[in-house]
């Protein structure tokens, strides 16, 4: 049914696989709209209590936005568009009525982060790095300094902005994400 991602339920918890490890998941918007329906999906099934959404692979939660994608954008008007399909997809994360649970086995950099940061549980470990690298490539971050703002405060927000820096897991557990 799906191209990019993998759905299992199995006892009343549905699992949501990026399954892009090649591309370290990256998302592009034909994956985004299958995680979209999905969750959209489970959320409506009454036998599922949760769900999860995690990376295939070792490597990565998600690296974000597949900049190939991006890359071919030809005008503003696609530009445009593109960007306002991500309402809808950060949307189908806040709409979730069950608890939406991040597994993140790797990195999760920029929207991915994004991402992360609106499951309503985080579970990582050592080996995870989380961050808005973006600036690094000189894209700004839109949504992510909000979000990191309202969870980690100003000073590390700004610091992590303006750095592109990427926290290990062990400093993402100590400061509660």
């Amino acid at each position: 049914m799906y191209k990019s991602i993998l759905v299992e339920i199995e006892d009343a918890i549905a699992v949501v696989t990026l399954n892009r490890p090649q591309k370290l998941n990256a998302w592009d918007t034909p994956m985004r709209e299958e995680i979209k329906a999905a969750l959209g999906e489970l959320n409506a099934d009454e036998s599922v209590r949760a769900v999860i959404l995690t990376g295939a692979g070792d490597r990565a939660f998600s690296a974000g936005q597949d900049l190939e994608e991006t890359q071919k954008i030809s005008s503003g008007d696609e530009g445009l568009d593109w960007f306002k399909s991500w309402k809808d997809f950060y949307s189908s994360l806040r709409n979730m009525d069950k608890p939406l649970i991040g597994a993140l086995n790797g990195v999760a950099a920029g929207s991915a982060f994004q991402v992360a940061m609106q499951t309503d549980v985080r579970i990582g470990h050592e080996g995870t790095r989380m961050g808005q690298p973006e600036i690094n490539s000189a894209i700004p971050t839109v949504l992510g300094s909000w979000l990191m703002n309202d969870r980690i405060g100003l000073s590390r927000t700004v610091e992590l902005t303006l750095t592109g820096r990427m926290m290990e897991g062990r400093e993402c557990h100590d400061i509660g994400l």
